[in-house]
């Protein structure tokens, strides 16, 4: 059976008829819908590259996965602009699927989910973060699209979530709301991450000498300050002013790298500020991480950040905000607003000063980390998956 996967991925196309992303979503992320169905289709934005932009991305299409195009926009201009083109073409995506899955919040998604109910045909949901906090610099969309996702969450057959009580008590499915024990309305909850047992490590001990302390931090894509740059370099200034060996790692690349990279300079901290640029394998970013001696994510809008688990994976103390799903994560003495500059520096001071507590940080993020891992999540993913096609059939 094929399923439709309709999914927020930006994905480029080469000459060769191949397609690429820059990292997370390639093939290996896609296959795991293959577990259940033989053949899986994804609806994303896509546009032409050159064989040289895409070099150390991932390919994305393969055996048994393929791509159907949408227009390449950005940002609600571009949408609202173009909006027939992206319809004429989402229609053309949706005509002959017969089973869905789709992945929110997303403006192209959402798109998707409008014309493939039209069908009459079985779907499911996968909620990844919440638009609330996505879309909080803009009322309207913020507004419109915590309204869609209510919605979307109540009409769906299934409804799967990244975190185990934020989202679903925010955004309830039918299954929850009325109790059905019918098989055509059914919820479940699984991280979207790939953990594998191999990206472990033993939690870490402390020996705090004249050694840099370094903070390490991730992003997929640095294109906005949502996940708190800005917060982290300010971190770094107020630190180093106080006489504190403190370095920062960025792992990541996108269009405001050179922006921050400015304001590491206007701060006068360049020279301990360390962007690492694109790094699309896992082992890469696992191997900048063990060398790192905390994370700190001052995020503004998350569902559950893989980037967290995958630092906790490796013995990494966490620093981040109560956004979301994250407080499933860490404890609230951990937890702090994104833009609160005093006090994560505050509390990076007193961590500097406890090695016990960073070990016992360490000791605890690797425990609570375990509970991802893949041959966890793997069953829980194909029961939900298992739940979809048995209505298509």
């Amino acid at each position: 059976m094929k399923l439709l996967v309709a999914a927020d991925s930006l994905f480029l196309r080469t000459s060769d008829g191949k397609y690429w992303c820059k990292t997370i979503y390639g093939y290996n992320f896609w296959s795991r819908y293959l577990s259940v169905f033989e053949e899986i289709v994804i609806v994303s934005r896509t546009k032409p590259a050159d064989s040289k932009e895409v070099l150390g991305y991932l390919r994305v299409d393969g055996q048994n996965i393929n791509v159907v195009e949408l227009p390449y926009m950005r940002g609600m201009k571009q949408y609202i602009k173009h909006y027939f083109t992206f319809i004429r073409a989402v229609k053309k995506a949706v005509k002959n699927a017969e089973c869905a899955l789709i992945r929110l919040p997303s403006v192209s998604a959402f798109m998707v989910l409008k014309y493939f109910k039209l069908k009459g045909k079985p779907y499911a949901l996968e909620v990844v973060a919440d638009p609330f906090d996505a879309y909080a610099s803009n009322k309207i969309a913020q507004y419109y699209y915590t309204k869609k996702l209510k919605e979307a969450t109540l009409q769906a057959n299934g409804v799967s979530y990244v975190t185990s009580n934020y989202l679903q008590e925010r955004y309830p499915s039918t299954a929850r709301i009325s109790n059905y024990k019918e098989d055509n309305f059914f919820e479940s909850y699984y991280s979207t991450i790939d953990l594998k047992e191999d990206f472990f490590s033993q939690p870490r001990a402390y020996d705090i000498g004249n050694s840099p302390f370094k903070i390490v931090h991730t992003a997929n894509s640095i294109n906005t300050d949502n996940k708190g740059h800005a917060t982290i370099l300010n971190i770094v200034k107020k630190l180093r002013d106080q006489n504190f060996n403190i370095e920062v790692t960025f792992i990541g690349d996108g269009s405001k790298k050179a922006y921050y990279q400015q304001l590491s300079r206007q701060l006068d901290i360049d020279e301990y500020v360390n962007f690492t640029g694109l790094l699309s394998s896992p082992q890469e970013v696992r191997e900048e991480l063990l060398n790192g001696d905390i994370f700190v994510f001052p995020t503004k809008a998350e569902g559950l950040p893989r980037a967290v688990i995958e630092a906790m994976a490796v013995g990494l103390p966490c620093l981040s905000t109560p956004v979301n799903g994250i407080p499933e994560l860490l404890k609230d003495e951990y937890l702090f607003d994104p833009l609160d500059v005093n006090s994560f520096s505050n509390k990076i001071i007193e961590l500097i000063n406890n090695p016990k507590e960073l070990e016992k940080m360490s000791n605890e993020n690797v425990e609570k980390a375990l509970e991802y891992i893949d041959i966890k999540l793997i069953k829980k993913r194909e029961d939900f998956y298992m739940k979809l096609k048995k209505l298509c059939i």
